[in-house]
This record gives C-alpha cells, structure tokens and sequence, in this order.
C-alpha cells in the first residue's frame, strides 16, 4: 500500500532559486526565486533588461523592478492591500447608492400616501404595493395595476 503525501509533506519541498541557486521553501508551486531582488537580478543578467525605479501606490516606497510594466506595488502585501481598499470603496458607494434607492422608494410611498395612484387601493384593502418610474418621476403603484400596465395607458 502506497503512502498519500499529506499537505505538509508537499509544502516542505526544497526549491533551488533560478538566480543564484540557494534552496528556499516556495510560498507556491510558480515560485522560481527566493527574492524580488534575486528575480530582478536574474532577468538583468539574462535579459539586459534596465532596472527601473518606481514609486508603490499604496505605501509611497521607491522599489527597483526589471519588469516595471507588470510590477505596480512594492510587495505582495502592498498589492492585496490596495485591491481590499478598492473593493471598500466600492461597497461604500453600492450601499450608498442603495440607500438613496430606498430612501427616494420610500418618499414616493409616503408622498402617494402608501395608496396606488391609478386605483387608490391601499394595503388595506390586501394589495401590494410598488414603485414604477412614470416620466422620469416615481409613483406608487398596485401589483395589479402594474400587471396591466394602467400607469402607461396600456391597461
């Protein structure tokens, strides 16, 4: 019966590094250098490529790259960082704008006095209500009515 290597086992792989040929513990299985420095040496050497200095836009640090088209960031925590803060400001103007969504959802039931504009049914009478844009302004409708299509004169 042949042993399963467990997670750990694979993890614990010794790889040399392509530059200078130290072994080091790959973080993942693409991993061919043990440092940025490293990699930007190699490529130098093989592909006369021109060190560049740039700027990280996250943390403002200056940072040598050789590949300075598809290095933005100084270091892989630079780069998650600067996604996670996209993706907050992102969240922050969806709820946003959902919230001014409901908020003008709700001004036009309060405005209608929560009864639909066509036939004046409330949830009193058991309907439910919704909101249509009619005329770039919205107005507050029965489920009904908006099945017939009343609020476009085609009921």
């Amino acid at each position: 019966m042949a042993k399963s290597r467990t997670k750990s086992a694979r993890s614990a792989h010794l790889t040399k590094c392509k530059g200078c040929n130290i072994k080091f513990m790959p973080k993942d299985k693409r991993q061919k250098f043990h440092s940025p420095e490293c990699r930007v040496r190699y490529y130098v050497e093989h592909y006369g490529s021109p060190v560049v200095t740039k700027t990280c836009p996250n943390c403002g640090t200056s940072f040598s790259t050789a590949m300075p088209k598809k290095q933005t960031y100084c270091k892989p925590e630079c780069r998650e960082e600067a996604r996670l803060n996209r993706q907050d400001k992102l969240r922050a103007r969806v709820t946003a704008e959902k919230k001014t969504f409901l908020s003008e959802r709700y001004a036009a039931f309060q405005r209608d006095g929560f009864k639909c504009v066509f036939c004046g049914r409330g949830p009193e009478q058991g309907t439910i209500l919704d909101v249509v844009e009619v005329e770039h302004e919205l107005k507050t409708t029965c489920l009904e009515c908006k099945a017939g299509k009343e609020f476009l004169g085609e009921g």
